[in-house]
């Protein structure tokens, strides 16, 4: 599904063949392109972070990776390695089981390319001080094929498991169904477990309030990220307007049916659909009121040293403060390194990197005296509760590294005061960062 009028990769190169010299035309990504590119962000920023720290506390053995924005067929797509292949040849697929996991052929394992990243981050977590254990389940069907006996019929027509089937594998799989037909076995076999779970609540079939509510009431960690299509979105809004069956749905969603009230017009949706996301938002807040849910945009490099946000808004929800700053650091990170790419092989190269580095620095002196003025505000006596403070009015923004070299300097400033609990020797004073135990003194 490509959500942009562009043309076919084949007829551009031919247009690129019959007008040598002329520069490539910028391309938008497609929505697997994004959706590859998301589930990438995320493993190596965001996730492998809060699993370490998850490991840190010696709680949880394991965590889930639930994905469920749906694979393409080459994705999915188990071949054997390609030492194993002969030359000239097409590798034999390996024979997948029902629930689409590995199997091993001639001694070796094959894994799909969707699950290779994750099968690698979790080697690297368990060979780790403090292991845990990453259990990737990615759902081929996506977020929103709800289960029915028209769909069970097919499904045994076509040989592939009945949900009822659905067994917990004991590696990271992948599974023949969609999140809305697996959730309630998935939910009950994983609930020891802290979980991350990738869905899109606004797919083919649109969640309910009592999807979401299986989520929101799961008593062990539970990180939600939800990816939602401004386009999908757009067209629930104008069919609503007509239909009172799904003007009753988006109603049940929110539980509130302000949204009537947003501009809904064909010519310029952008509003309405900046104001209902706000709505779900706050939907969301009253199962996780504390940190607040986060509203993130994505962007994508569309040509030299322009980068362009998508049409595509990002929901990230936790009750975890370690979670949340693992996510700012993950947004943080995404966005330094897509402005840096962007930059990469212009022929203003080192005048970019000149600009980005003056712009951080600046950035830097105004947290800096944010902080200052924070802190003697609200006399706040713990440098984590004010850190967090100035992580929520500037999400994304900067690194926990950035917040910690700040007090570092307002310390050696005078600016504020540390009672140590455990005072550092001589070559640590510089580079000891307040915790808990230690009180601060402003000026």
């Amino acid at each position: 599904m490509n959500l942009w009028t562009d043309l076919d990769n084949s007829e551009q190169q031919q247009l690129d063949t019959a007008r040598p010299g002329r520069p490539q035309r910028p391309r938008r990504p497609t929505e697997h392109a994004i959706f590859s590119d998301l589930r990438a962000w995320l493993l190596q920023d965001y996730v492998s972070t809060y699993c370490r720290s998850l490991g840190a506390t010696r709680i949880f053995r394991r965590c889930y990776w639930i994905d469920a924005l749906g694979l393409t067929a080459k994705a999915r797509s188990t071949t054997l390695p390609a030492d194993e292949s002969r030359q000239g040849e097409q590798p034999e697929p390996a024979p997948t089981t029902p629930s689409g996991k590995r199997r091993k052929k001639n001694g070796a394992q094959s894994i799909p390319p969707a699950l290779q990243p994750i099968v690698n981050l979790s080697q690297a977590l368990g060979q780790e001080s403090k292991p845990i254990t990453l259990h990737g389940l990615l759902l081929e069907g996506g977020s929103s094929q709800r289960h029915s006996p028209r769909h069970e019929a097919k499904a045994a027509q076509n040989g592939t498991t009945k949900i009822a089937e659905l067994s917990l594998p004991k590696e990271s799989a992948i599974l023949r169904a969609s999140w809305l037909e697996a959730a309630p076995q998935l939910l009950k076999e994983i609930e020891p477990s802290p979980a991350i779970f990738l869905l899109n609540p606004f797919g083919h079939t649109l969640f309910t309030y009592d999807d979401l509510a299986l989520l929101y009431q799961r008593a062990v960690p539970t990180e939600l990220c939800l990816l939602i299509p401004h386009k999908q979105l757009e067209a629930r809004l104008l069919k609503a307007s007509n239909t009172p069956a799904l003007a009753t749905l988006l109603t049940s969603l929110l539980r509130s049916d302000r949204w009537r009230s947003l501009p809904i017009k064909a010519e310029e949706m952008a509003p309405a659909i900046d104001g209902f996301i706000n709505l779900f938002i706050a939907s969301m807040q009253r199962s996780f009121p504390q940190p607040p849910v986060q509203r993130i945009a994505l962007f994508a490099q569309t040509g030299p040293a322009l980068v362009e946000a998508l049409p595509y808004t990002f929901i990230f929800a936790t009750r975890r403060q370690d979670s949340l700053m693992s996510m700012n650091d993950a947004v943080c990170s995404y966005r330094r390194r897509i402005n840096a790419y962007s930059h990469q092989g212009t022929l203003a190269e080192a005048w970019f990197a000149q600009q980005e580095r003056e712009r951080t620095e600046t950035h830097l002196q105004q947290l800096y005296q944010d902080t200052l003025q924070q802190g003697k505000a609200s006399r706040i006596r713990r440098w984590p509760d004010l850190r967090q403070k100035l992580l929520l009015a500037h999400f994304g923004q900067f690194l926990q590294s950035d917040y910690d070299t700040i007090i570092q300097q307002l310390l050696l400033d005078q600016a504020v005061r540390c009672e140590w609990r455990k005072p550092a020797n001589s070559e640590e004073a510089g580079l000891q960062i307040p915790g808990n135990d230690d009180t601060l003194f402003w000026r």
